[in-house]
């Protein structure tokens, strides 16, 4: 369904800040960790990578959530970090932020499941991020944001009420699906994985020439500030994400939102009911 909004107040951009907070099974890890590229021992444990990944969940989210202040986010959380570390993610939802669904880890892709594993990673999912924060969440991203060709339908069945794992608009859609509509919110472009490899300030650059674009552009447009935990919350992209942040808090024409109050303001706006 294509959609034609206007945000709240007259507001001409939403912007979207969104933390990824991961882990990934035992015996698997990034790619893109700094030693990755050199094990080449194949069934051996990269202990360096897993790591460096545990950084986002003893450290980086901390730091993030310092500078996040009273600014909303929405993170996205595996529910292994649930499972394993139930006091930081109920301290993230304690600081006001949105929790979505984000895969049981990073390398359960929804795109490489069947149907019945799918439906259960999910339920997996949602099951223990209600239990540790007591809110069931309405929101998914996959990991690389590649579900497969059934998620939206499983996601709504489930009862979720938006997606993060599209790439075709530019504002978002409500999606219909076999068990009512969806909203997809469109995945960032540009995350600390892949654009701060140019270096923190052409990270901080780039994002802030984004939000000049969309500032002097008709409207509305939706502004999009991903950073993982791991990567980004890391002391000097930590301090590219904070002067990103002051930008928006000083912008008077930007409406910062978690991803379910985009969703929901979409679905008021368009008169859609579940």
């Amino acid at each position: 369904m294509s959609t034609e909004i206007d945000w709240p107040g007259g507001k001409k951009v939403a912007a979207l800040i969104t933390v990824a907070l991961e882990l990934w099974s035992p015996g698997h890890g990034p790619a893109y960790a700094p030693m990755a590229a050199a094990w080449p021992l194949s069934g051996v444990d990269d202990t360096h990578s897993a790591s460096w990944v545990d950084y986002g969940v003893t450290t980086g989210i901390w730091r993030l959530l310092n500078i996040l202040g009273d600014l909303p986010a929405t993170v996205g959380i595996n529910g292994l970090v649930a499972e394993r570390y139930p006091d930081t993610v109920a301290a993230v939802h304690q600081a006001g932020h949105e929790i979505a669904g984000h895969s049981w880890t990073q390398d359960v892709v929804p795109a490489l499941l069947d149907v019945d594993t799918e439906r259960d990673n999910i339920r997996r999912c949602t099951d223990i991020v209600q239990t540790v924060t007591g809110v069931r969440p309405t929101g998914w991203m996959s990991p690389r944001a590649t579900g497969s060709k059934r998620t939206c339908d499983l996601l709504t069945e489930a009862g979720y009420r938006w997606t993060g794992d599209h790439n075709d608009h530019d504002l978002p859609q409500v999606l219909p699906t076999a068990h009512g509509p969806l909203v997809s919110l469109m995945h960032s472009d540009h995350s600390d994985v892949r654009s701060a490899a140019a270096g923190p300030y052409a990270y901080r650059d780039l994002h802030h020439a984004l939000l000049g674009q969309l500032r002097a552009a008709p409207g509305p447009g939706v502004f999009h500030l991903t950073v993982h935990a791991h990567v980004g919350g890391r002391p000097l992209l930590a301090g590219m994400v904070t002067q990103i942040l002051d930008h928006l808090r000083a912008s008077d024409d930007i409406w910062v939102a978690t991803h379910a109050q985009v969703a929901e303001h979409v679905l008021t706006h368009q008169g859609v009911t579940p």
